[in-house]
């Protein structure tokens, strides 16, 4: 299933203002007609569009990247604001750094997955499985964009009908995702059918699926210190599961009518890690060098071996043992943990089996800093093992404490209204 495909035939149920300038959390006008969603495959394709707006909120001027790995340095963007960044000057009148500072796309996602809730809730001829579908996608983008908003910016406004415009703490915001997150999982299925009614892997790996919301919930629960109902959660939902019935999710490519969006996310034409960083990350005689990375030493840089470079892969299936690793060990199940890590990291050089509950945390950030290259979480992971000031050293932990490790608000977002901007930005 590519977006491409699609885009020509969603452009009716997406024609609705773009919200990428400004803070635009309700618009002000639809101009999709009462009646229009009469059929499974409208609705259909206004689920579509809510994943659309996800890529354009992640891949537009390579903004996933930005909030994960290469603002921290680990991955290389060729692009001439790339210092700018490196150097943490995020109130840079570049106007790409401008346009990443903007979260308009992400509320774009909320209001279509509000939108879609609505439909299918009133919607009368949808199939069991349709409902369950839709609805579980619906809410599922919902919680990955409050998820992202917060991780990116900290305290987020609310979309939602009962309290729109109010200010949500970082861990109010994550508490709200994480309700969708668990009504989602409840009735997505492990794998989603194509039109003939027969399982597609092509199809779940770009849309949500049991896989895709289970990790992502206990990403949301890890975030918040839920440290047993994440281990609950994994462990209860992976554990005897038949291995082809787990899932990746990401983001497929494809042309946008609205925006400029890369078409291989990944590619070596863009994106790479130098030498230097890629020796730092993987030591020698570790297997993922040659099995991740094409090597140019003339060049001095490594590019990502990719599966499929027309998708954007965002929850990947060999993040899940990463996962039930941490929440065993912040749970005080150390065996358990070091079973799980070296599990996951099949190819590193280290001997995890020796972990204490001291070393344990280090060992899981490298792990994870290696096996989630790519994925966009990074800088997430810094923040949430506190280890920020140790890997971005242009922030002291006070300037963190200060939200630093935030990224600032566009000045459109702080018009007009009651939003402000954190401690550490305002004085940049």
């Amino acid at each position: 299933m590519k977006f491409c495909r699609l885009i020509p035939v969603i452009m009716v149920v997406l024609a609705l203002p773009s919200c990428k300038d400004s803070l635009t959390i309700e618009p002000d006008n639809k101009t999709v007609v009462n009646g229009y969603y009469d059929s499974a495959q409208k609705i259909e394709q206004a689920v579509i569009g809510g994943y659309v707006d996800l890529r354009r909120a992640l891949t537009a001027n390579y903004a996933w990247l930005w909030y994960g790995e290469a603002r921290a340095g680990d991955l290389q963007v060729a692009v001439d604001y790339q210092q700018t960044i490196l150097d943490q000057k995020l109130t840079s009148d570049n106007r790409f750094v401008r346009q990443l500072t903007d979260w308009g796309y992400f509320y774009d996602v909320i209001r279509d997955a509000n939108e879609l809730l609505d439909v299918v809730n009133n919607s009368g001829f949808l199939t069991k499985y349709q409902r369950n579908l839709y609805k579980g996608e619906a809410l599922a983008l919902k919680s990955t964009a409050y998820f992202y908003l917060a991780r990116i910016w900290g305290s987020i406004p609310s979309a939602e009908k009962t309290d729109m415009g109010k200010l949500l703490t970082n861990q109010e915001a994550v508490t709200l995702a994480s309700t969708f997150a668990t009504e989602a999982k409840g009735i997505l299925p492990w794998m989603l059918l194509n039109d003939d009614g027969i399982e597609s892997v092509a199809i779940t790996n770009v849309r949500f699926s049991k896989s895709a919301i289970t990790t992502l919930l206990a990403q949301q629960q890890l975030w918040l210190g839920k440290t047993q109902e994440a281990y609950t959660n994994l462990t209860g939902t992976f554990n005897n599961v038949p291995a082809d019935s787990l899932s990746s999710f990401g983001i497929s490519s494809g042309v946008d009518r609205r925006t400029e969006l890369p078409a291989a996310p990944l590619g070596a034409a863009v994106v790479s890690l130098g030498l230097d960083r890629l020796n730092a990350i993987y030591p020698s005689g570790d297997t993922r060098r040659t099995s991740m990375f094409n090597i140019n030493t003339t060049q001095n840089k490594a590019t990502l071996i990719l599966k499929d470079a027309t998708i954007l892969e965002l929850l990947p299936k060999r993040e899940i043992n990463l996962l039930i690793a941490e929440a065993a060990w912040r749970t005080a199940r150390l065996d358990e943990a070091k079973t799980s890590l070296t599990r996951a990291a099949a190819g590193a050089t280290e001997n995890y089996n020796a972990l204490t509950d001291a070393t344990f945390a280090d060992a899981l950030l490298k792990e994870r800093r290696r096996m989630l290259i790519g994925t966009g979480q990074r800088v997430f992971d810094l923040i949430r093992f506190g280890k920020v000031p140790a890997f971005i050293t242009a922030f002291s932990e006070e300037d963190v404490q200060k939200g630093a490790a935030y990224w600032p608000l566009s000045a459109s977002s702080v018009n007009s209204n009651s939003l402000k901007q954190n401690t550490y930005w305002s004085t940049k």
